[in-house]
């Protein structure tokens, strides 16, 4: 079984049904997520603006949990914290923050060193289970739904190293496997307004409708997102906005080909009825 430390973030718990259905897939595919105990917000982006010291403090805290626990890899499945916390790490290494930080860290004695790796959970079941183990644990695979794949501006960028930057295609081979067909969309990358969409209601909308209007028109019966303030944010105004396009986890459609209950990858929480996702399904049951 492949062991990693897990950083939820703040916002996993409250997401509609992501943490379940993280947790139903990294069972499935034999995935040990071992939550890190006492962790903190990593400042998100927010905090970088306010006072970047303490800001990757806040990150480096993290990350030093991890490495106490004996972890050199350190998964999230928030796009934000996944940014956050490399960028926190590339600066303090080309900046030589390293030793300051980590004194600001042995108050309370811990110590960041900087070995570990930031990974975003999508890349660990896309690229770190075997295609064939994978293929394994799907028992009820779909029957050709359309699907968006919706990565959001953060997942890839600014490095382009873990995929292109603007057509990346890491989830595509996750949702092809539960039987899933892949609608290649234009707005796959394009910001949701994050969190903006509080601040900034009327300025977001237009933001969210291109995705939602882009993924509809090129034939998608719903959308897989990898993050919880793209996936409430693509969800939460479709009524405003006179759309009814479901926006669920890719864990969420891994999970039901998996064999997964409804109930059991938490589907029923998304705002928007994902029907057409358990109708299909349904389909092959």
């Amino acid at each position: 079984m492949s062991r990693y430390a897990f950083y939820p973030g703040c916002s996993l718990k409250t997401a509609a049904g992501y943490k379940e259905s993280i947790e139903f897939v990294a069972r499935r595919l034999g995935v040990e997520l071992v939550e890190l105990p006492d962790w903190n917000c990593c400042g998100a982006t927010v905090a970088f603006s306010i006072h970047e010291v303490e800001a990757l403090a806040m990150a480096a805290r993290v990350m030093a949990i991890a490495e106490s626990q004996g972890f050199d890899q350190l998964v999230t499945p928030c796009n934000a914290c996944y940014s956050t916390l490399r960028k926190a790490k590339k600066i303090m290494e080309e900046e030589g923050l390293i030793q300051q930080i980590s004194s600001l860290l042995q108050e309370e004695g811990k110590s960041y060193s900087g070995r570990v790796e930031i990974r975003h959970v999508v890349e660990v079941f896309a690229r770190d289970v075997e295609g064939e183990e994978l293929e394994a644990a799907i028992s009820l695979p779909f029957q050709g739904l359309q699907v968006a794949p919706y990565y959001g501006c953060q997942l890839t960028r600014p490095w382009g190293d873990l995929d292109h930057p603007d057509n990346p295609t890491i989830m595509d081979g996750v949702l092809e496997a539960a039987g899933c067909g892949v609608v290649d969309f234009t707005a796959k990358t394009y910001c949701c307004g994050a969190a903006q969409m509080v601040a900034n209601r009327e300025a977001c909308l237009p933001l969210v409708r291109a995705i939602l209007t882009d993924a509809r028109r090129k034939g998608a019966e719903a959308i897989a997102t990898i993050c919880p303030l793209c996936q409430f944010n693509l969800d939460s105004v479709q009524e405003e906005l006179g759309e009814s396009l479901p926006v669920v986890y890719f864990t969420q459609i891994l999970g039901l080909a998996m064999g997964g209950s409804p109930r059991e990858v938490g589907i029923g929480k998304v705002l928007t009825p994902a029907d057409a996702v358990l109708q299909a399904a349904k389909g092959v049951r």
